[in-house]
């Protein structure tokens, strides 16, 4: 094949290329910016007053909204993550810090075992806004108090209050990102050497370029679940569900 339908071909393996790339820099570039905005190391210490109410020093808050779908249970999507100091002091080693503003940090496991549908009768309660338009809105709510330990440190956007050591977060953001761009890379050159098989627009050539097309649309949703999974604890997206009892 030459001539026009070869220039084609040519130009959709560049446009190929070219998607992969892009998908490729942007992943790198958000884990760039995450880390450089909360790379600082982190001081463990124990919270020793909190001045909430129940001894909270601070509050970690994910505002959702539940609709039924038309089956038994109850699906949940995020409006706002929201970090609240209510004020305190920590102890890191033989200094104590005294908090009034932070950003915070909760685990997602204690997240997830906070939103959980505690029983038979929040559920049957929950259901009937939830089959609304509106549907039914809930805080859920973790509290960092009085003998939790925590982890401190200091950054361009300030302080950092978390449950646990931001280190493992940083990993983790460095694992997917590198996991990203080396599979990225690697599906694309695999993709065009299929393309480029001799006989150029044979079968195994043509194969390649149908490989390509699909790589082309999965690669577009590999980079949304990785800017997803690297968001940090505060900003990390919880959902959910409550199936219905029984």
């Amino acid at each position: 094949m030459s001539g026009f339908p070869a220039a084609l071909a040519y130009a959709a393996l560049a446009i190929f290329w070219l998607n992969t790339l892009l998908v490729m820099a942007a992943g790198w570039g958000e884990c760039a910016r995450l880390l450089r905005r909360w790379g600082a190391r982190a001081r463990p210490g124990v919270v020793v007053e909190g001045t909430g109410p129940e001894g909270q020093i601070a509050i970690h808050r994910v505002r959702q909204v539940g609709r039924s779908k038309g089956d038994a249970n109850i699906w949940f999507h995020d409006r706002a993550h929201e970090g609240e100091v209510l004020g305190g002091v920590v102890a890191v080693g033989a200094e104590r810090r005294a908090l009034a503003d932070a950003t915070v940090w909760v685990s997602q496991a204690r997240q997830r075992a906070a939103a959980a549908c505690p029983d038979a009768q929040a559920f049957a309660a929950a259901k009937p806004p939830a089959t609304r338009a509106a549907g039914w809105a809930r805080a859920v709510e973790v509290s960092l108090g009085t003998g939790d330990r925590v982890w401190l440190s200091e950054g361009p956007d300030g302080l950092l209050l978390a449950d646990a050591d931001p280190a493992r977060w940083r990993r983790k953001v460095a694992g997917l990102t590198v996991a990203l761009v080396l599979g990225l890379g690697l599906a694309g050159a695999l993709c065009t050497a299929l393309c480029l098989w001799p006989p150029v627009f044979g079968t195994v050539s043509k194969l390649g370029a149908l490989a390509s097309l699909v790589v082309f649309n999965l690669f577009q949703l590999f980079g949304k679940l990785h800017h997803e999974a690297i968001q940090p604890p505060g900003n990390l997206a919880l959902r959910g569900v409550w199936r219905a009892p029984g």
